[in-house]
């Protein structure tokens, strides 16, 4: 009897174990890798624009000259990834003018395709909308507005891919009420409304840092008053001096109201906003103490439909979280981490979110040889940790963990460097190139990880992260893959698939990754 019960309390184990493994590591699908395509002239991969039921759409941007450019739509099959067709879709606009792509956009099986427009004759600016079809065939185009020198143009794509919204302003002003210019273009690339709203606030410098809407939701603007963004400190390094409001218009009120957003004592220093479900404005980044470039802490705010203050919360990481990032031996100075930039706001489905940072930081080593009297310049390009936050539904940070990552490479850029996103709704992933060591043998600390120098023995690894934390971290495509990923313009264009460009010289594949 004992051993009858022993017994079958190991087969549970081995059940409990197997369940555990397959929800740790069985999340993702097997990914696709689309068919080798070439690039024989020298074009620049733009991102991933779209997809519908035909297939996957990238865009290519060449620019010769003024004169003479180019804007290459290439269209993929969505099952195998196999190219299907190549488009240019550049033209000139107007007589007398020769214009630049600015923005492009897909939503409802049309591309969007923004563009400024210059005179040399008159030296006029103007701004315009091409509209094409899923064949990429033009179906109509407007001139939107007229630009001065002086005035700075911004364009927003709707949370909700209903239309676009435009924003401009004027760069430089005296201490009078500053101005903001929107236009409301809806999905039919026609415009919708305008209006121009003033703050109520004497204002000697503006600059907007973000927009956000969804549908016929409030149009959100992020304008950051700091008149001197970059003042240098007694030690030389730039300090953070930002001044933050949000500007909430309801067009259907014709009603503007302005939030302004303040720490006590406390400088924010990387900030972004995303609609909730329940077309919720929720504002979320990081704080320091020291108006360093630093960040310390992170806040998070909730705006309702209403335009009411729902919520507001703030943290300050514990000496617990410090020492994911910083030695004892680090912490002389200061307990705040240095060269993090706020990446991503990742809403779930549930309400709850994630705040995605990474850390990096460009240095310069030049070295003279007397010898041959040559200077060599050697710009090295670091793009390393990745520090996460989780906040609950109502705002509250739960938890902060490093996803350590060593990325340095040497006048390139950092072509190859940085990370790709994939949420679930319920989950992320973060995929990046990593050294093949980190998952060969994997480290036992925070401070174990493998430099990736130069790209060097590389393997496109993830991390899948969820709301109790890290999950699990391996590698994606097996280590003789030899094309390496382009995070940056990596895209997910919808929620269970992300899809990433990889490299090698001068010919490419797509790898298609979903959530199971």
């Amino acid at each position: 009897m004992i051993r009858y019960l022993y017994r079958q309390m190991q087969l549970r184990l081995i059940v409990i174990l197997l369940i555990f493994s397959s929800s740790a590591l069985g999340q993702l699908a097997e990914p696709v890798i689309g068919v080798e395509y070439d690039t024989d002239r020298k074009e620049n991969f733009s991102g991933f624009v779209g997809e519908n039921s035909l297939g996957l759409y990238t865009a290519d941007y060449i620019y010769h000259s003024r004169r003479k450019q180019e804007l290459i739509i290439r269209q993929f099959h969505k099952g195998d990834l196999q190219l299907v067709s190549t488009k240019d879709i550049y033209s000139q606009i107007e007589d007398g003018y020769t214009n630049e792509p600015e923005e492009l956009f897909f939503q409802e099986n049309k591309f969007f395709l923004f563009s400024k427009l210059y005179s040399e004759r008159d030296k006029t600016e103007l701004l315009a909308l091409e509209v094409f079809n899923e064949f990429c065939d033009k179906q109509h185009q407007v001139i939107l507005d007229t630009l001065e020198n002086d005035e700075i143009q911004y364009i927003e794509e709707s949370q909700s891919k209903k239309g676009f919204i435009l924003a401009k302003h004027l760069k430089y002003t005296q201490l009078i009420e500053q101005e903001i210019n929107l236009i409301r273009i809806n999905n039919k690339g026609e415009v919708a409304w305008t209006k121009n709203i003033k703050s109520p606030m004497a204002l000697q410098s503006l600059r907007i840092e973000k927009m956000c809407l969804k549908g016929d939701s409030p149009v959100y603007i992020l304008c950051n008053y700091a008149f001197d963004l970059s003042n240098s400190g007694a030690n030389g390094n730039q300090l953070v001096n930002n001044q933050y409001a949000l500007w909430a218009y309801d067009q259907d009120k014709k009603f503007l109201k302005e939030f302004e957003i303040r720490l006590k004592s406390k400088w924010v220093n990387g900030i972004d906003l995303k609609i909730d479900n329940k077309d919720n404005l929720l504002v979320s980044g990081y704080f320091n103490e020291t108006k360093n470039p630093t960040i310390a802490g992170v806040f998070s705010l909730r705006i309702s439909r209403e335009l009411t203050l729902l919520n507001t919360s703030w943290h300050k990481f514990d000496d617990n979280t410090i020492s994911k990032f910083m030695r004892k031996d680090e912490r002389r100075r200061t307990d705040e981490l240095e060269d993090f930039k706020l990446k991503s706001l990742a809403m779930m489905d549930n309400g709850t979110f994630f705040l995605i940072g990474e850390q990096y930081y460009k240095y310069v080593e030049r070295s003279y040889d007397p010898r041959t009297n040559i200077t060599t310049t050697t710009e090295h390009y670091n793009y390393n940790s990745i520090i996460v936050s989780y906040f609950d539904s109502a705002g509250k940070h739960k938890w902060t963990d490093r996803v350590p990552k060593m990325q340095n490479s040497t006048n390139d850029f950092g072509y190859f460097s940085s990370f790709a996103l994939l949420n679930s709704g319920k989950d992320i992933y973060l995929f990046f190139n990593d050294a093949r060591k980190n998952n060969e043998d994997p480290p036992k600390s925070y401070y174990g990880y493998t430099n990736l120098f130069n790209n060097r023995k590389f393997q496109i690894s993830y991390v899948h992260i969820d709301k109790n934390g890290i999950v699990n971290r391996e590698g994606l495509l097996d280590p003789k893959y030899d094309y390496m990923l382009r995070a940056k313009l990596s895209g997910q264009l919808n929620p269970e698939t992300v899809y990433l460009i990889t490299e090698t010289n001068r010919n490419s594949k797509i790898v298609k990754v979903s959530v199971k």
